[in-house]
């Protein structure tokens, strides 16, 4: 088994144990609800005070990859992605400001 198998199976179960579903809503159109583990924090950001949060994902759940702009609805409140990160075994670290 190839390490990047490995870890994309680790993330896969993180992601069942930890996961919540989340709508996502792309700015080309369309929406989905994908799992990933959440997590919003007070952190000071540098470019716009404000909320700020991440969620990990697997690119495996969308469509179309995410963009900067697209939207993710948590528990009735509405975060704008701002960065993408990706590792090489098919996660997604997505850094949101609430809308």
């Amino acid at each position: 088994m190839a390490f990047t198998d490995a870890i994309g199976r680790m993330d896969e179960a993180c992601l069942r144990a930890f996961g919540r579903d989340v709508m996502f809503l792309a700015q080309a159109g369309g929406q989905a609800t994908v799992r990933a583990i959440f997590e919003a924090t007070r952190e000071a950001e540098d470019s716009a005070p404000g909320v700020y949060a991440v969620m990990f994902v697997r690119a495996a759940e969308f469509a179309t990859p995410p963009q900067r702009g697209d939207e993710a609805a948590v528990e009735g409140v509405t975060y704008k992605v701002f960065d993408i990160e990706a590792d090489h075994a098919g996660g997604l670290v997505l850094r949101l400001r609430q809308t």
